[in-house]
C-alpha cells in the first residue's frame, strides 16, 4: 500500500516513503538534485515538505519557502514542484489559485510547458542561483590540461605531504566520517553550522539508505570525505555533502579525484548541486569548468 496520497491530498515526507520515493527517483531522468528522497527528507523540516501522487509517473511536492527575494518578486510562502512527467494545466492553475509558485521545474517541463504557461500570463524564469553543475567524471579523475593544472597541483602537495589513504566510505568507515565532521565543525562561526546537521544525520543513517562514497586518511588520519548517490538510472552521480579538514593543503581537491577516481565507469557526470547564489561558491565550482547545468525554472503566476 502506497504511503503517498493521491491529489489533492498531500502527505508530509517521512521516513516511512523512503522505499516508494527513492525506486519513483531511480527513474527520473532530468537530473535535478534536489529530487531524491535524501535531498526531500532532509530538507523536510526547513521547507515542511509534502508530497501527493497526480499518477504513476508525477509525483507534486508542496513546501513553504523561507522568504527569498528573486528580481522583483518575493518568494517566501507556499511553492510546489513536479516530480516526473508534466501535469495537466488544470492541475497547474489550481495550484497557483491556492497561492502556489512554481519551483524547481525542469528541463524537459520547460520545454513542453513553458510557452503555454506564458500564454497564459505567467512568468517562467530562469533560477541561475539553483542550477546544478555538471563534470565529467573523466574530467575531474584525470585533471588533465592546463584548465586543471592548479588543482592537479593541489593534489600533488597533499600527496607529498602526507601519505595518503583512500577508503570506501561504508558502515565500517562511517565513524571515521564523523570525526571528519566534528573538526570541520569546530572551524566554523558557532552561529553558522552550514549543513553540519543535516549531515550528521545522513551518516547516522548510512547503514538505512542507499548512499557510496569515500574517506581520505592522511598519515593514517581521518581528513576528509565525500558523499553521494546515483541518479537518472546510474549514468550521474550527485555529490550530496563534502567536508575536508582545511589544515590538510589540498584535502578538498583530493577528496573530489578520488571520488571521481571511484565511481563505476557507468557515471558519465558528477552533479556538484547548485551555488545558491554565493559568489564564492560560484566561483569555486566554475575553476572545476562544468561541462553544463542542469538549468531550473521559476513560474511566477499572473498577477503575483
Amino acid at each position: 500500500m502506497s504511503c503517498i496520497l493521491e491529489y489533492p491530498q498531500f502527505t508530509a515526507v517521512g521516513m516511512d516513503m523512503f522505499q516508494e520515493v527513492t525506486e519513483f527517483c531511480r527513474g527520473l531522468t532530468a537530473g535535478v538534485s534536489e529530487f531524491s528522497f535524501l535531498n526531500l527528507y532532509l530538507d523536510s523540516k526547513k521547507y515542511l515538505y509534502s508530497l501527493c501522487s497526480l499518477s504513476p509517473k508525477t509525483l507534486i511536492l508542496a513546501g513553504v519557502s523561507p522568504e527569498r527575494h528573486f528580481q522583483d518578486h518575493d518568494l517566501g510562502g507556499r511553492f510546489f514542484s513536479v516530480l516526473g512527467e508534466a501535469p495537466a494545466l488544470e492541475v497547474v492553475e489550481e495550484l497557483f489559485s491556492q497561492g502556489y509558485y512554481w519551483k524547481n521545474m525542469s528541463p524537459p517541463i520547460y520545454q513542453e510547458l513553458s510557452s503555454q504557461l506564458e500564454s497564459r500570463g505567467h512568468r517562467v524564469l530562469e533560477d541561475r542561483d539553483n542550477f546544478d553543475y555538471l563534470y565529467r567524471r573523466t574530467d575531474l579523475a584525470n585533471l588533465q590540461g592546463k584548465a586543471f593544472h592548479k588543482k592537479k597541483n593541489l593534489v600533488n602537495a597533499f600527496t607529498a605531504a602526507y601519505t595518503p589513504e583512500v577508503r570506501p566510505l561504508d558502515v565500517y568507515t562511517v565513524p571515521e566520517a564523523l570525526q571528519v565532521l566534528e573538526s570541520w565543525r569546530k572551524g566554523r562561526p558557532e552561529d553558522a553550522p552550514g549543513d553540519y546537521n543535516q549531515c550528521r544525520w545522513a551518516l547516522e543513517h548510512f547503514r538505512q539508505l542507499e548512499f557510496s562514497g569515500v574517506l581520505v586518511l592522511a598519515d593514517g588520519v581521518p581528513v576528509g570525505f565525500s558523499l553521494g548517490e546515483c541518479i537518472c538510472q546510474g549514468t550521474m552521480f550527485v555529490v550530496l555533502y563534502e567536508k575536508g579538514i582545511s589544515g590538510y593543503k589540498g584535502v578538498y581537491q583530493f577528496v573530489n579525484r578520488a571520488q571521481a577516481l571511484n565511481l563505476p565507469p557507468t557515471v558519465e557526470l558528477v552533479n556538484r548541486e547548485q551555488d545558491l547564489g554565493d559568489e564564492g561558491l560560484r566561483q569555486a565550482k566554475m575553476t572545476y569548468r562544468p561541462v553544463d547545468f542542469i538549468r531550473k525554472y521559476l513560474v511566477i503566476p499572473a498577477g503575483r
